[in-house]
């Protein structure tokens, strides 16, 4: 048998008392290393795309009501899309925002491009290519080159739901499939 000294056993006690102490007494209980926030839904991004296609029909019908037999329907395809994204969300989307009202500026070009900005940054979805301003979208001055820039629009949108469903959970990727290819047949309802 190894023999320890008494003093070693002694100090060996304190040391380890003290360390015992100290852990539970030095700040009460100890917190939660501090977490980075989680990523925002990326759900969120894809309805706020379908909010603005919506706000985009609503502006050109109330500039352009000659339209409105041609695009009443696919732009309730839009307010279901949104509505189909919204339950996927669950309580993490948004409220519905109000729909912006068409300017006088010709801001979008036939081909879908923006002509130009207002002072003030307008904010442009990246996908669909509808420009807002001042909580106002902006719609081309004749029927044609809206429903150019409608149908541009479309061609992104589908493109961009197409690339989210790769990345998505299964049943969101079947969702925003449906979405993609809904968008894709508006491109040939409004040629």
């Amino acid at each position: 048998m190894v023999a320890v000294a008494r003093r070693s056993v002694l100090i060996g006690g304190a040391v380890g008392a003290g360390l015992l102490a100290a852990g539970c007494t030095a700040g009460g209980p100890s917190s939660p290393a501090p977490t980075t926030p989680a990523p925002p839904d990326p759900l969120l991004a894809e309805l706020a795309d379908e909010r603005r296609l919506v706000a985009g029909y609503d502006a050109t019908i109330a500039r352009h009501p000659a339209l409105r037999a041609r695009l009443t329907a696919v732009r309730d395809d839009h307010a279901a899309h949104a509505a189909a994204l919204v339950t996927a969300l669950g309580p993490a989307a948004p409220p519905s925002p109000t729909t912006p009202a068409a300017t006088d500026s010709p801001g979008v070009s036939p081909t879908g491009s923006p002509t130009g900005s207002p002072a003030g940054s307008p904010a442009e979805s990246p996908s669909t290519g509808i420009e807002s301003s001042g909580g106002r979208t902006r719609v081309p001055v004749t029927p044609a080159a809206a429903v150019a820039a409608l149908r541009a629009a479309e061609r992104a949108a589908a493109s961009a739901r197409g690339t989210a469903a790769l990345t998505a959970t299964p049943d969101r990727a079947r969702l925003l499939a449906g979405i993609s290819a809904s968008e894709a047949s508006h491109v040939a309802v409004l040629a």
